[in-house]
């Protein structure tokens, strides 16, 4: 399979920083894996033409030219896996794809789902499945192309422990399905996922998968970003749930995000995305 990885190294606008450096580190190591396992790796670096970038401008410019390269990658018969500093990228990774209606399933520790009016840091970065389900920044965001919001009620997100009061209610009130950590037991891991992905399924047939690594647990697996805590999902876990979504589902894009080097001392988060793009992308 070509397999097109489109490098996002950006953090809060700033290229190659805590987040952003990321995303080259996940590139170096992916690449001789999806050699080795019979895949053609195409990678696409993307990269800011402003001179004086800010954080907000600076996402949304990175969102145009990343669907572009998704929207091509598809036209070409590649598959898009992308490598992204922040969580904001899934809006161009949802925007390229050339099928309409897509379910999203979404690993992340924190729920991404506030807006400007509920956020208690004003970290933008957080607001990434809020833009995509139409929640904010709406006119920026239709400034991508291809851009068409989400319904809510076709996320699934999973492996979440770390909301701010406000959006954990908003999450709710909107209806995306959250599925936490603990509802995830170790005897029958899958046994509250699989109807939830099935019911996913009777709404679409096309899923986007985001995987922010710090839904890993930080003690039984390792920090991703500073941000990563423990009570988090196994590596098992996320490999179970990307077998179940697989059952029932077609996955058509994929993100890895918010990895940050140096917070992942010992290599393990790292190690663990290689085993997790194993399973996305088995040998051919």
């Amino acid at each position: 399979m070509d397999v097109s990885l489109l490098v996002v190294p950006y953090d809060s606008a700033r290229e190659a920083w805590r987040m952003g450096a990321g995303p080259a580190r996940l590139l170096a190591a992916l690449e001789p894996q999806l050699r080795q396992a019979g895949h053609t790796p195409i990678p696409e670096v993307i990269k800011l033409e402003d001179a004086f970038p800010t954080e907000i401008n600076s996402s949304f410019a990175l969102n145009r030219q990343l669907a572009e390269q998704v929207r091509l990658a598809q036209a070409r018969g590649r598959f898009p896996l992308v490598l992204a500093g922040n969580c904001g990228a899934a809006l161009g990774a949802v925007a390229g794809l050339l099928h309409q209606d897509v379910g999203v399933v979404w690993l992340d520790a924190h729920g991404d789902y506030n807006t400007p009016e509920t956020s208690e840091s004003g970290f933008l970065d957080g607001m990434g499945l809020a833009v995509l389900t139409g929640q904010c920044w709406q006119p920026l965001a239709r400034s991508v192309s291809g851009f068409r919001l989400v319904p809510p009620t076709r996320v699934l997100h999973v492996g979440g422990r770390n909301f701010d009061t406000l959006e954990l209610a908003a999450l709710q009130r909107a209806g995306v399905t959250l599925v936490a950590p603990q509802q995830l037991n170790e005897q029958k891991p899958m046994s509250t996922l699989e109807p939830l992905v099935t019911a996913l399924a009777a709404q679409v047939t096309q899923c986007y998968v985001h995987i922010d690594l710090d839904v890993l647990d930080a003690e039984q697996v390792g920090r991703a970003n500073p941000y990563a805590s423990a009570g988090g999902l196994t590596l098992p876990q996320v490999l179970g749930i990307l077998e179940t979504v697989q059952q029932h589902l077609s996955i058509c894009a994929v993100t890895f995000a918010s990895y940050d080097p140096q917070a992942d001392t010992d290599g393990r988060v790292l190690a663990a995305t290689l085993r997790i793009v194993q399973q996305l992308l088995p040998a051919s």
